[in-house]
């Protein structure tokens, strides 16, 4: 199955004016693509995709592309408020050489299922790669319906979703019933191994960039079913997850790449460095951890 694994849904970084970096982009792609992950996937959420300028698009998905090492390939974002956008940016990507399509549906305006409906079937029409819906009401403001979304796989429309509702009830409200080969990614680290063990093929986790390693390893170990290095691993991101909600959650996740992974970051407002409060807090909760956190880091 295509979508098997750690996913990685890697951070946008920007030069010291808030312009996109291509070069600290590339080597970003090229580090996590090496720290045993399975995917990259580039305008996702964490990668602050809202912010990021049509022109801007191609440019930063081909940079990812051509970094990516190995076996792993590049997952593209796609979703946009208006059926025409999404079209355009699906098209693009796979033009440029994403292997697989994530699409929000149409935010802040809210549609009627038929019309999501419709969306989906609209950006299909004009790609071959795999499709996979995006469940995040909290920043969407409505949750997809687990039967709407089996029936557009039933039609070839869907391979799976990425589900950031928060609530392992919902995963397994994706996987109960699904269709054959319909993919469901927990896109909530704490609740990566839990969804696995409920049938999802792997997972996406915002905190891989910071540390991949310890991502793939927990992943690897619930697709194992290794119970005893889950619940090792499970704590230790748990933790992990406390330090990242320390500050806001974009700047926390590229500051503490830049502590941990020696990552060449930059900002773009308003997602804006940490201010010093925002530092100590983050590093009083970090400092605890270092000690478990050292065999995970590094090359």
């Amino acid at each position: 199955m295509p979508f098997e694994g750690l996913t990685c849904p890697v951070l946008t970084l920007f030069d010291d004016r808030g312009e996109l970096d291509l070069g600290r982009n590339a080597r970003f792609a090229r580090a996590t693509s090496e720290a045993h992950v399975s995917h990259l996937l580039v305008l996702g959420t964490t990668g602050e995709f809202p912010s990021i300028t049509p022109a801007e698009r191609g440019r930063l998905i081909e940079v990812v592309v051509e970094s990516a090492s190995g076996s792993v390939d590049v997952w593209a974002g796609c979703g946009a408020p208006s059926t025409a956008q999404a079209v355009a940016f699906a098209e693009e990507a796979e033009g440029i050489g994403a292997s697989a399509l994530l699409a929000v549906p149409p935010y802040y305006l809210h549609p009627t299922m038929a019309a999501v409906d419709h969306y989906y079937r609209e950006i299909r029409k004009v790609v071959t790669v795999p499709l996979l819906a995006y469940n995040n009401p909290p920043l969407v403001g409505y949750a997809l319906p687990p039967p709407l979304l089996h029936a557009l796989a039933r039609d070839g429309v869907l391979a799976g979703v990425k589900d950031s509702a928060r609530s392992l009830d919902s995963i397994t409200s994706y996987l109960h019933g699904a269709p054959e080969g319909f993919a469901v990614l927990p896109g909530d680290p704490p609740l990566g191994a839990p969804g696995i063990e409920r049938g999802a093929p792997g997972a996406v986790m915002g905190v891989s960039n910071v540390v991949p390693r310890l991502c793939a390893e927990l992943v690897a170990s619930a697709r194992t079913k290794d119970h005893r290095r889950v619940a090792e691993l499970q704590a230790l991101l748990e933790e992990m997850m406390d330090v990242v909600r320390a500050g806001p959650p974009i700047s926390t996740l590229k500051f503490l790449a830049a502590l941990l992974r020696g990552a060449d970051v930059g900002y773009r407002a308003p997602y804006e460095p940490l201010t010093e409060a925002e530092e100590t807090l983050v590093l009083s909760r970090l400092e605890p951890l270092r000690t478990r956190l050292a065999p995970f880091l590094g090359p």
